[in-house]
């Protein structure tokens, strides 16, 4: 199956789960509220209201960090931001029609944030420790997040890690789709530049100077999947596997739904 639509199911899976648990929920929820004075107090269903109660919490939390985290990141951003550069860079690349901000930091940054209207952050550093044709590579690589829309498809998939965590298809889905961004995103480096050269140096500079800093709210160059990024880069021309174990997590997954919805109606 070709890896593009394996991860558009894999992800269409993840979303149908989320949304048949919460109108199990809400059928619960309506049937308990009219019922209130007959039903009486039952095991299941104060299992079931706790959580429910869990779910909330957890969604509620979720969007008000993030909502809280990526303010925050960009008015830090724009405040350490190299004027001179970022002027130059929005120049530059005002074809792509995203806003680029280059702030003054050392540490490697390069990332993209906000959801509605996404901005692409690149660091001095970044400029200093690679060539033009690399940095070209780092912000081609974010700008794919952005043409994309991928950071309100991972906050999604955060989301539902931290609200849904309990289904135990949700936690390999959500891995698998960010693994297959990342490549996604370097795939259309590659054809972008037509070599997958400067990309494979990036990589390869990252991997060597270890640990990278990071921020919250935000898709990184740096994310995660460095093993299938390589492989992909030393081995263009093959389409690299992703190994995803749904049959336990969706087995699981279809009795816990059954549960609910057994508890619910009883």
């Amino acid at each position: 199956m070709n890896s593009v639509v394996k991860m558009r199911l894999v992800y269409a899976l993840m979303v149908f789960f989320v949304l048949s648990i919460t109108m199990q929920m809400g059928l619960f929820l309506t049937n308990q509220i009219r019922d209130f004075s007959l039903q009486g107090i039952r095991i299941s269903g104060i299992l079931i209201d706790l959580v429910i109660g869990y779910t909330l919490v957890r969604i509620l939390w979720r969007i008000t960090r993030q909502w809280y985290l990526t303010r925050k990141g960009i008015k830090l951003f724009r405040s350490r931001a190299h004027h001179k550069l970022t002027k130059q860079f929005n120049d530059k690349y005002r074809s792509w029609k995203t806003e680029l901000i280059v702030v003054e930091d050392d540490a490697f940054i390069a990332l993209t944030i906000g959801m509605l209207r996404p901005k692409i952050v690149v660091s001095t550093g970044v400029l200093k420790l690679f060539n033009d044709m690399e940095v070209n590579a780092v912000l081609l690589h974010e700008w794919y997040h952005c043409r994309k829309r991928d950071n309100i498809k991972m906050f999604l998939s955060t989301l539902f890690a931290d609200a849904f965590g309990y289904l135990p298809i949700i936690q390999p889905s959500v891995r698998f789709y960010k693994t297959m961004k990342e490549l996604l995103a370097d795939r259309f480096v590659i054809k972008q530049m037509g070599t997958e050269l400067h990309l494979g140096n990036v990589l390869l500079k990252l991997v060597q100077l270890g640990k990278i800093k990071r921020r919250k709210a935000a898709v990184h160059f740096t994310e995660t999947a460095i093993d299938y990024r390589i492989m992909q880069i030393l081995e263009p021309e093959k389409a690299v596997k992703v190994p995803i174990a749904l049959f336990r997590p969706l087995l699981l997954s279809c009795v816990f739904l059954l549960l609910i919805s057994i508890g619910g109606s009883s």
